[in-house]
């Protein structure tokens, strides 16, 4: 599975070994709940306003200990005010999917050994498969 966020490659998929472990995709939709007086339920009304958040990381092997320490800081750092269309390439599939306004809210790299390790929360509108 390859994920990408406007130019930028954050899980490269098959072609360079990276593959997105610890998936997680919650929708929310804005919901307005109603109460009437002396009524026997509730009554809720969906306002069409959806969130979806997109939770995954990735580890990518390095040749040295300090690649991995200067790859886990130069990418942490080139990920500052994005905001675009995230798109999910399966593989071998080429199933395409979007999450629209998509925007990084959360990033955690980590430099272990010749191993970094980045962990993304992304926060967007409407997930579809295009």
């Amino acid at each position: 599975m390859k994920i990408t966020i406007g130019t930028v490659i954050l899980a490269g998929g098959n072609v360079v070994n990276e593959q997105p472990y610890d998936l997680k995709i919650n929708n929310s939709r804005q919901i307005q709940i109603a109460f009437a007086m002396r009524a026997a339920a509730i009554r809720g009304f969906d306002r069409g306003n959806q969130q979806t958040t997109l939770e995954f990381k990735v580890s990518k092997r390095h040749s040295s200990v300090e690649e991995a320490q200067a790859y886990a800081i130069q990418h942490a750092a080139s990920l500052t005010n994005l905001s675009s269309t995230l798109v999910i390439t399966e593989e071998p599939s080429q199933d395409t999917y979007l999450l629209n306004d998509a925007v990084i809210g959360e990033i955690q790299s980590v430099s272990d050994g010749i191993v970094s390790s980045h962990a993304y929360k992304i926060i967007g509108g409407i997930f579809i498969k295009s």
